[in-house]
């Protein structure tokens, strides 16, 4: 006779309580996924970004920034916490002085994921539709190997810009302004 096992699925808030030892995990519509840890080349990226979005957000006021993969609820019932390569909140979004040890009651302004060698497209393609669905109004998709970055942002399309290309005059980071090639020196 066969056994139904259910497997109770976890909440965000749970996940968060829990110690899960070594590792790096994410939390995948309630279910724990240990993800690998990335390679150096992926950490000065994450770096260099999160420092020039903090002088940014320094100089400007506007907003600050998060990173070391800090949660961000993608989903709800069932639940997914994504650890976000960078993040950048507004001010007017979610006060700093706000900011404490639980999860962020709304998704962040900016997103930034680095591509790993170990992500497919498909898995930053999830991501990014998971980071859009839950209101993030813009998404940048770096990757190292082809030194570009993706906008995703709106209904349009997503705009890839090269090394040798500028971000700039984007509404939601308003004076904002940097060369692709920043992201990699």
């Amino acid at each position: 006779m066969a056994t139904d096992v259910t497997t109770r699925l976890i909440t965000a808030e749970e996940f968060m309580e829990m110690d899960l030892g070594e590792g790096t995990f994410e939390l995948v519509r309630g279910e724990i996924v240990q993800v690998p840890p990335p390679m150096p080349l992926h950490g000065l990226v994450c770096m260099n970004i999160g420092a020039i979005l903090w002088t940014y957000g320094r100089q400007t006021r506007i907003g600050y920034t998060i990173g070391n993969d800090a949660a961000v609820v993608t989903e709800r019932d069932p639940d997914t916490v994504r650890g976000a390569d960078v993040s950048f909140y507004k001010e007017t979004t979610w006060p700093r002085s706000e900011v404490g040890k639980t999860l962020p009651p709304v998704p962040p302004d900016l997103v930034v994921e680095v591509r790993s060698p170990s992500n497919s497209a498909a898995d930053m393609a999830r991501k990014v539709r998971e980071y859009r669905n839950v209101g993030t109004p813009l998404v940048w998709v770096v990757d190292p190997e082809k030194r570009a970055v993706t906008i995703h942002r709106g209904d349009t399309e997503p705009i890839e810009l090269g090394e040798s290309e500028t971000l700039a005059d984007l509404a939601e980071l308003p004076g904002f302004r940097c060369p692709v090639a920043d992201f990699f020196l």
